[in-house]
């Protein structure tokens, strides 16, 4: 019997019977073509999650104009009927797996980057006020400035707006319903209006962009207006069959704006206008870098769900929740009868097996989100949806698991993440695999990771699941040397033998209470050893922010020396502000640019290009930098004619995501 009853019940929104209780969260994905329509990766894309066995697939930020009104060119539209044949096959493609699909209808209004770019107006309730900037938003690398600033940066682009007259307001009424339309003619079975997280209907809920003083503007009632009359538009098209339903803000963070008590208006209306459910979320000041892990990308677990609850009381409706949900939480929430239904994003990018595997009672082989933010980060960089613990997740057209044409013996050097997934896959697809490990355990560096973080945790003990339910032959304590392993031997090697973290080439390195993330594996193991009074962590990527955040734990004080201006940069930025940004408030010191020089018993020396020359009292300095690929292995044995190749940080350093990124493509090859 399933641990997950509720969740796996059927449930029905409007006239739309839905298998179960999951639906995929409507997230931007930027994979249509650059003239926004259905691509075959898009397709892909949503077919693995229908084959997954989630009811309902919400594609995101479906615009219903363009060029204009959208955020990006490769932002899906519906805008006119060249678009229907694309999504005609993607419906088809859903529903051939038991699964319905529904499209989030938007405008972007104020956040139409598109607009931007061409020099066109963008729609508005009212003048914005001068937008706010968060510092924490500029720690950008370079390429990341550059594709965040390129659209600003062309020719003829202007930042210019246009408050909506009575005539715009009715136009774009009749855009969302000739949008219903056209989803319902293409096979489409629902719609959602995006009434939320900043776009052009929250433009005009929220008073903290609608200065109208008529009647558009003021009391909840003016202000819900528009929502209120696209819905009467599309249900005079349409009829009341067609579900249709409204996802909103039940609350604004760090700013004056919607609270609870405009969304219980807000759902009273909605649904005497012909609402057949609501979608509950939240947002935040924009100008706030960690708004978007607040609001609705929450880092919080179940942080919307009371939200759910409260307006559950206040209308007739069924309620979807939202907001960093896992299976079990989702479980006791509809089983306590908080929501109806319960949307998963993140979820569904790292695993789109998730529902089929808790039918199948295999939770525990759920790949878990790392919430590295890597999926909401491409958003800004206006590039396809990627997934730092799923190499698969936007890649779905020309990264495929399949079965190999012959059975090859495979040898995989180096238990860590990399070496463990390119096990994982190659034994799926056929192959015969062998995984060597210098060490007792698997998990190579990584496993002192899952001591900094539990999402790392959760990752390692996926892969060490898999890898022990595969027929695969695990050699633990079984280190691989060049002269050992002859070209007849196997017919590939996978090398994933990671990096090098050495110390650095500096006066006082040689030190004792100078010690590399190796050297810190025991310390990390023994949740009961304290720390040294004060500590320097050099080196402020994720690594050095993990151990970072350990050390303060456990009653530091610590500082971190980056050489870069840009800490946690293996992560997605929207992750790296999260990460940051804790940092600070759990009283750790960041000194960006900071170059060590010297060490001694007691202090450090570093140079910064804000402080100069600095010392630092330093009772323990931990080196979480200078890591370079290990590549000698790889060379050896390709000089012995083996055919090897290296993958994850012996390759590259990138890290995790890098890692499984790696492991994916060349097994899928083998």
């Amino acid at each position: 019997m399933t641990q997950h009853p509720h969740l796996l019940s059927p449930g029905r929104i409007g006239s739309l019977a839905l298998r179960n209780r999951i639906l995929m969260c409507p997230m931007g994905d930027d994979q249509a073509s650059d003239d926004g329509h259905v691509t075959d990766q898009q397709i892909a894309y949503f077919e693995t999650r229908a084959r997954g066995g989630a009811a309902l697939l919400l594609v995101g930020s479906v615009g219903i104009t363009a060029p204009d009104g959208l955020a990006s060119p490769q932002q899906s539209a519906i805008a006119d009927d060249s678009y229907l044949d694309g999504w005609s096959r993607l419906a088809q493609r859903v529903h051939a797996h038991g699964a319905h699909v529904a499209l989030q209808l938007v405008h972007n209004g104020k956040n139409a980057v598109n607009d931007i770019v061409a020099g066109r107006p963008m729609l508005v309730p009212s003048e914005p006020k001068p937008p706010g900037a968060d510092p924490l938003m500029g720690m950008l690398t370079a390429e990341e400035a550059e594709s965040m600033g390129t659209p600003a940066q062309v020719k003829g682009a202007r930042v210019l707006y246009r408050v909506m007259t009575r005539e715009d307001i009715a136009a774009i009424a009749q855009r969302h319903a000739d949008a219903v339309e056209r989803a319902q003619r293409a096979g489409i079975d629902a719609v959602e209006l995006h009434a939320g997280h900043g776009y052009l209907i929250d433009t005009f809920l929220s008073p903290t962009s609608n200065f109208r003083d008529d009647e558009y503007g003021g009391p909840v009632e003016n202000r819900a207006r528009l929502l209120v009359e696209v819905l009467q538009a599309i249900r005079d098209r349409v009829g009341r069959s067609f579900p249709v339903w409204c996802r909103i803000n039940a609350e604004e963070y760090f700013t004056q704006g919607e609270t609870l008590d405009d969304a219980y208006r807000v759902a009273e209306l909605a649904e005497a206008a012909g609402a057949d459910a609501l979608h509950v979320s939240a947002y935040a000041d924009a100008a706030y870098a960690i708004g978007y892990t607040e609001a609705h990308a929450t880092h919080t677990p179940g942080r919307f769900v009371p939200y759910a609850a409260a307006l559950k009381q206040r209308v007739s409706l069924p309620i979807i929740t939202v907001g960093r949900i896992d299976p079990d939480l989702a479980e006791r929430v509809l089983a306590d009868g908080q929501a109806d239904f319960v949307a998963m994003g993140r979820k569904l990018l790292a695993d789109p097996e998730l529902p089929n595997k808790l039918a199948a009672s295999a939770a525990a082989d759920v790949r878990p989100c790392m919430y590295h933010y890597r999926c909401i980060s491409q958003i800004f960089q206006r590039s396809h949806i990627l997934c730092a613990a799923n190499p698969f997740t936007g890649r779905e057209s020309s990264l495929r698991l399949e079965p190999a044409r012959e059975a090859k013996r495979v040898l995989v050097v180096g238990g860590g993440p990399a070496g463990m997934e390119a096990a994982r896959l190659a034994a799926l697809r056929g192959h015969h695999v062998t995984l060597r490990e210098a060490q007792l355990r698997l998990g190579g560096r990584f496993a002192l990771a899952a001591r900094t973080a539990e999402p790392n945790a959760q990752l390692l003990a996926w892969l060490v699941r898999q890898v022990e339910q595969l027929d695969i032959d695990v050699q633990l304590g079984s280190e691989a040397r060049a002269e050992a392993i002859s070209p007849a031997s196997f017919d590939a090697v996978l090398v994933a033998t990671g990096a090098n973290w050495d110390r650095p080439s500096l006066p006082g390195a040689e030190q004792p209470h100078v010690r590399t993330v190796d050297e810190l594996a025991s310390w990390l193991d023994d949740e009961q050893a304290a720390a040294p009074a004060r500590v320097v962590v050099v080196g402020g990527d994720k690594a050095g922010l993990g151990l970072a955040g350990v050390a303060r734990r456990r009653g530091a004080v610590v500082h971190v020396l980056h050489e870069s201006e840009v800490f946690a940069e293996s992560v997605g930025m929207v992750g790296r502000w999260r990460y940051v940004h804790e940092a600070r408030e759990q009283g750790i010191v960041l000194h960006p640019s900071a170059r060590l020089l010297a060490i001694d018993d007691k202090r450090v020396e570093y140079r910064s290009a804000e402080e100069g020359p600095r010392t630092l009292e330093a009772r323990g300095v931990w080196i979480a930098s200078g890591a370079q690929p290990d590549a000698d292995l790889c060379a050896a044995l390709r000089a012995r004619g083996v055919r090897a190749e290296p993958i994850g940080d012996c390759r590259e350093l990138r890290l995790v995501e890098g890692a499984m990124y790696d492991a994916a493509r060349i097994a899928t090859q083998l």
